[in-house]
């Protein structure tokens, strides 16, 4: 379970895949439709408790010894309690709905753009198959892909945002506070639920073989909210509110409007590289982490086939994309700030209850 497998560099690409496309995509449409026009100063404003955060996430690195994670100090501390019986059904649910809410997002924008006659459980099973096998490889694999697939989708993320600026219209983003300030601390709910997901690198640092650095850990941090910003505006000041708004995936429509030259244009199949690489490292990523939690530490080989078996089922039953959306505007990035609020207290009482004292090593 130990072993050292992946540098540094990985966990940060994996963060920036993973929960950058959470913040890319499933962020975006929400806190447009809640925020309006204030949308854009949310995600300024977000950075101040999410730099904050950052350092409480690294503070609690610091306090491992460095051959754990956090749920080998659970073990350590409470694996004859009923503590470490609860921790393991919560956590690894969690990183299961997680992705589930990934793949059902993903089949809802291919379903809409481009698989209109493919029927929806070949959709779903293909995906999660290429995902099953990259989770069973281990982390290695899913970082190294991670890694190689990054350069171009950061190309395409430049592409599109640079070649795009002579539809942009700045004005668009004006003026602001035109409500108050309600609209701002709306928005600051569902920026920081998706940016404080970093937060779930504590069970990923047993394979790291060198020390994580915070400063490179807040430069990850700061190229997250450029994902949210960088789109954010891109879509206002392209669309206007009032479209920007309707749009379920704002960032996926800024292709449609992409021209190089007189005679290419509809370049927005680009696109679908980017988005199937974020969804596919976000769920073999999750799945990895659950079939971990789950399998107590130990190599169960069949806990993450059921894990598998129970995404598949659960993304092909029936759910319209109107309610499904409102769900996660109205119930999940809500409940999932406060989940990970809660997460922060439990680890940090967790480090401040744990018997043994070790050197740290320096930054």
């Amino acid at each position: 379970m130990n072993q050292k497998v992946i540098q540094s560099v990985h966990i940060f690409i994996l963060l920036i895949m993973s929960t950058g496309f959470m913040v890319h995509v499933l962020i975006i449409p929400t806190i447009l439709s809640t925020s309006n026009r204030d949308a854009w100063l949310s995600v300024i404003f977000s950075t101040i408790p999410f730099i904050l955060w950052i350092l409480l996430v690294f503070y609690i690195y610091k306090k491992l010894n460095t051959h754990e994670d956090i749920l080998s100090l659970l073990k350590r501390k409470f694996s004859h309690s009923w503590v470490f019986i609860i921790f393991p059904i919560t956590f690894g649910s969690y990183f299961l709905i997680n992705a589930f809410i990934t793949l059902k997002y993903t089949f809802f924008w291919a379903n809409a753009n481009y698989t209109f006659e493919i029927p929806n459980f070949v959709i779903v099973l293909l995906f999660a198959l290429i995902c099953l096998y990259a989770s069973a490889k281990g982390i290695r694999t899913i970082s190294t892909i991670a890694f190689l697939v990054l350069p171009i989708v950061s190309f395409f993320g430049f592409l599109v945002g640079i070649g795009n600026s002579p539809n942009k219209n700045y004005e668009l983003l004006f003026p602001i506070f035109e409500n108050g300030y309600k609209d701002v601390i709306q928005g600051l709910v569902y920026t920081c639920s998706g940016l404080f997901e970093i937060i779930f690198l504590l069970f990923l640092t047993s394979y790291i073989k060198d020390r994580l650095k915070v400063k490179w850990l807040i430069l990850a941090g700061i190229i997250l909210v450029f994902l949210i910003l960088g789109p954010l505006v891109g879509a206002i000041s392209e669309f206007g509110l009032e479209e920007a708004a309707k749009l379920r995936n704002p960032a996926y429509e800024q292709w449609k409007l992409l021209k190089i030259g007189e005679h290419i244009t509809r370049l927005d199949f680009l696109s679908i590289f980017q988005w199937l690489s974020g969804a596919f490292v976000r769920i073999s990523l999750s799945l990895f982490i659950a079939d971990k939690i789950f399998g107590f530490n130990k190599k169960r080989k069949w806990v993450l086939p059921i894990l598998y078996i129970i995404l598949i089922i659960g993304a092909c039953i029936p759910w319209d994309a109107i309610s499904f959306f409102y769900f996660l505007q109205k119930y999940f990035f809500p409940i999932n700030l406060i989940f990970q609020i809660c997460t922060m207290l439990l680890f940090l009482l967790i480090i401040h209850l744990k018997g043994d004292h070790h050197e740290e090593s320096s930054n």
